[in-house]
């Protein structure tokens, strides 16, 4: 089993419209509502592979019981830390079909207070004893500073639990110092954790390679349509996708680290971990929701996608 911790969950009301304009009144028949944040959509993604997972978020209000009853509609396992900060956030995502791209509307959420974070932190090391695998996945709520989560990573460290982190800005710093077991982010985030420009794939593999230097077992890096690198003991591997016609990134890095996570609980080697990784993310993005895809439109991805193992 996988353990997913999403610190900052929300609320997603996915809302469809062709010509989308600002300043304008528009209506749309397509509406999707669904248990979201980072983590959750990495929960789909994986329920969507076969691949055991639990999600464990701290919720608040009448916002935080919709989310965990959507999220037992679609079979998402849930691990809920019930707070009194108020409702959890929603987010507003508008998709345009023949648009390059979705718009995201979020909420910040409400602000915890330390003792919100140790009881949902408490609730987190207690649903980790099971798990094969730990991901901390997403932004931190307010309130809660870089150095709490640092010390969950530690404590997850100390209980001898595998950790993948994706975040960024300074919670990315503070898991870093933390040295966990993985980290898998995009080429801005890495960028702005490392202070330089992160360009291409040599530029990609070099900032890798930085990470591995400070003490991280597997890095892995995604660059859009480029696809993504991902580096551990054995070397750095690049995997690229088909060309494709995006219709909403949101959610893709999600899905990405849902299939890097199902392959390595597999026991696939890095290389074929992160192709199938690859290509959950890339059949996200030919669909509406994050952590959404087509189980043939994945296949049939996996088998163009390219793979290069990068010096």
């Amino acid at each position: 089993m996988v353990l997913i911790i999403t610190p900052n969950p929300a609320l997603d009301r996915t809302m469809v419209f062709r010509g989308l304009r600002l300043g304008a009144v528009q209506r749309t028949d397509e509406v999707l509502v669904a248990a979201g944040g980072k983590g959750l959509n990495v929960a789909r993604a994986a329920l969507a592979l076969g691949q055991p997972a639990l999600a464990c978020a701290p919720i608040g209000g009448h916002t935080g019981e919709q989310l965990a009853a959507l999220a037992a509609g679609e079979g998402i396992a849930g691990r809920w830390h019930r707070h009194a900060a108020g409702e959890t956030r929603t987010c507003v995502l508008l998709v345009d079909p023949d648009a390059d791209d979705a718009t995201a509307l979020n909420e910040a959420g409400p602000v915890l207070s330390p003792a919100d974070w140790a009881g949902f932190a408490a609730v987190a090391l207690a649903a980790a004893e099971g798990a094969a695998l730990c991901v901390v996945s997403g932004s931190l709520p307010r309130g809660v500073s870089p150095e709490a989560l640092g010390e969950l990573l530690a404590a997850l460290g100390s209980a001898e639990r595998r950790t993948l982190v994706d975040t960024s800005g300074p919670g990315l710093a503070a898991a870093l110092a933390a040295r966990p077991y993985g980290v898998k982010v995009n080429g801005a985030e890495l960028g702005a954790a490392l202070g330089r420009p992160v360009e291409g794939v040599e530029g990609a593999a070099a900032a890798l390679a930085e990470l591995r230097a400070r003490g991280v077992e597997l890095a892995a890096v995604s660059l859009g349509p480029l696809g993504a690198l991902a580096v551990d003991e054995g070397g750095c591997w690049w995997a690229a996708p088909p060309p494709l016609r995006i219709v909403s990134s949101v959610g893709s890095g999600d899905a990405l680290l849902a299939g890097l996570c199902a392959g390595l609980l597999r026991g696939l080697p890095l290389p074929e971990a992160l192709a199938l990784g690859v290509a959950c993310g890339s059949a996200n993005a030919l669909t509406v929701g994050g952590g959404r895809f087509d189980a043939a439109e994945q296949e049939r991805i996996r088998a163009g996608v390219a793979l290069r193992r990068v010096a």
